[in-house]
């Protein structure tokens, strides 16, 4: 699979989906369907016994912003996270967010501004319980105002989910 993230040195993919998820500890399942983000659009392929399917990542990859991506990803397909719930993947998503640098967490909001508005919400949501509004301002600013996302999160899990929209 090596070919499909990396091109004459230069990292073309990343990897994502089911895999990812449960790195992060967000699921306990594994797949033998394996998701790899690219920056162009590709069908999907079949190797041996795994099927390698692509999704289309707007936002340059590089070796530096791979876990970023990672952590958006699931974000992103946080309802699609097999065998689990999306209030604990919510808390498990805030705890790998709490443990990036002041830096990492910055980048994470600019690279966030590329993915749909869904996930920018629950990005920024999550951001601002941790770290205050201004931190997250130009994401709240993104979104529009009379636009509900429904995660089914609860009250708890994001004290601030209907600032955002989040029901």
């Amino acid at each position: 699979m090596k070919d499909l993230l990396e091109e004459n040195g230069k990292i073309i993919g990343y990897l994502s989906g089911i895999n990812v998820f449960n790195k992060l500890g967000l699921t306990t399942q594994v797949s033998n369907t394996i998701q790899i983000g690219t920056n162009i659009d590709k069908k999907s392929i079949k190797r041996g016994k795994y099927t390698i399917r692509f999704i289309r990542q707007k936002n340059n990859i590089t070796k530096e912003n791979i876990t970023l991506l990672q952590i958006l990803d699931s974000i992103r397909f946080i309802k699609r996270i097999p065998d689990s719930d999306i209030n604990k993947s919510c808390e498990r998503l805030r705890n790998n967010i709490q443990n990036l640098s002041d830096e990492d967490q910055k980048y994470l909001v600019k690279l966030a501004m590329k993915y749909n508005p869904a996930t920018r919400a629950l990005t920024g949501a999550i951001l601002e319980s941790m770290k205050g509004g201004d931190y997250v301002d130009r994401l709240y600013k993104s979104l529009r105002g009379t636009t509900f996302y429904n995660l089914s999160l609860l009250d708890k899990t994001l004290p601030n989910n209907l600032k955002w929209h989040i029901k």
